[in-house]
């Protein structure tokens, strides 16, 4: 999942603002959330929300694991 232009430009006004601390820790949760959803969809084998004969578990947890 890319960052929507809208969290970009929720992002860039904060950095306008002058609010870098905040626009520091919200730029690292995006990148560490996108990193935790590309891992997740290699293990499972399967994008969010994307249904593949490869698929290995559900992201739920409440299928079958491997």
């Amino acid at each position: 999942m890319a960052l929507s232009h809208s969290a970009l430009d929720d992002l860039l006004e904060a950095f306008r603002a002058g609010e870098g601390a905040d626009l520091v820790r919200e730029s690292v949760r995006l990148v560490m959330q996108e990193l935790i959803e590309a891992e997740a969809a290699d293990v499972i084998g399967a994008r969010r929300y994307e249904r593949t004969s490869d698929r290995v578990t559900h992201r739920n947890g409440s299928g079958r694991g491997r």
